[in-house]
């Protein structure tokens, strides 16, 4: 904090004023009130002078310089597993909401930067996701996009992280149409699902699969995901995902560490985006995040079904096979 010459400011408040009423907040530590009882004013006035103080220059706050991303971990990431763009966050919080939002806070500038005019964008759900969709802003300049949901609803009960939300988030933030699947993302049996697909609304989304430019989803694991903690999968279907050599998800399609999906009575019943329509994506971003998580990414990248990541610190460091990744929790 820099004491300036006596003097007034434009409002007339004495500049010894405000540089005391500073001097006792700033670098004493006394509270607005013990402040406002030693100069005779009331709290709202001490607040007002800081406010003042501030604006005239005699409060200067400097902050250490720091990058919340780690740009050693992206590159080394890059590397290893060619990705075309790579944001490691620096997340010191370990309790899951702050970590999410650290995530989405970070990582939606350079996502964003992907978002063209005209982009067809898919969007699948995820709590991590939504807490970045919700941060994103769109580039200067004219043009709107096309956002496509990539799987049906979870569950009946809405969800703001859901794909049909955050899909209607992008649209109106960038600009553009939404298309949305009416439909639930497990259908009771597969009749049941190919009704579904059948419906010319449907038919209609499903066809903006193949001209996607840009994809966001979510990671899922047999231990952590979405269906599970919704209880669309009871213990004996993870039993048998299990046998079926399961070890990620993502859009609700289940697949093994090739990133092949497994052949199960439950991919019969998926409404999403199939797997193979998004390895034909040119660019699909995964947002996501912890260790736990680390053997699903793997997979994905491994089977071609991510081409980019947005991820925490210990879920770039698990991804590597390196200390520092192994005892940190993941939260979807």
């Amino acid at each position: 904090m820099h004491m300036l010459a006596s003097g007034r400011d434009g409002d007339g408040e004495s500049r010894e004023r405000l540089a005391a009423v500073a001097r006792m907040y700033y670098l004493e530590d006394l509270g607005q009130q013990a402040i406002a009882g030693i100069m005779g004013i009331s709290r709202s006035q001490v607040s007002r002078l800081l406010t003042r103080a501030r604006e005239q220059g005699i409060v200067r706050i400097t902050v250490e310089a720091h990058d919340p991303r780690d740009r050693i971990l992206e590159r080394r990431l890059s590397e290893r597993y060619g990705l075309r763009l790579a944001v490691v966050v620096r997340c010191a919080e370990r309790a899951p909401e702050p970590r999410r939002r650290s995530i989405g806070y970070v990582g939606a500038p350079p996502v964003a930067g992907l978002i063209a005019p005209g982009t067809v964008l898919g969007l699948a759900g995820g709590r991590t996701l939504a807490a970045l969709v919700e941060r994103l802003r769109p580039q200067p300049g004219p043009g709107g996009i096309t956002a496509v949901q990539l799987m049906g609803n979870i569950g009946p009960l809405a969800s703001p992280i859901d794909a049909v939300d955050l899909s209607r988030a992008a649209a109106q933030r960038f600009g553009g149409d939404c298309y949305t699947i009416s439909a639930p993302a497990i259908a009771q049996d597969r009749a049941a699902r190919d009704l579904f697909l059948a419906h010319e609304h449907i038919r209609t989304v499903r066809d903006l699969f193949g001209g996607l430019h840009l994809a966001l989803v979510g990671i899922g694991s047999l231990d952590d995901s979405a269906f599970i903690e919704r209880g669309v999968l009871d213990p004996a279907a993870l039993a048998r995902l299990r046998e079926a050599g399961a070890v990620g998800e993502v859009c609700g399609r289940f697949y093994d560490a090739r990133g092949r999906e497994c052949p199960t009575d439950f991919g019969a019943r998926v409404i999403s985006i199939d797997l193979e329509s998004l390895r034909r994506c040119p660019n699909v971003v995964a947002v996501t995040n912890g260790a736990r998580r680390a053997a699903a990414i793997r997979a994905a990248l491994a089977g071609g079904l991510v081409r980019s990541l947005v991820i925490d610190d210990a879920g770039a460091l698990a991804l590597l096979g390196e200390p520092g990744g192994a005892t940190t929790g993941s939260v979807r």
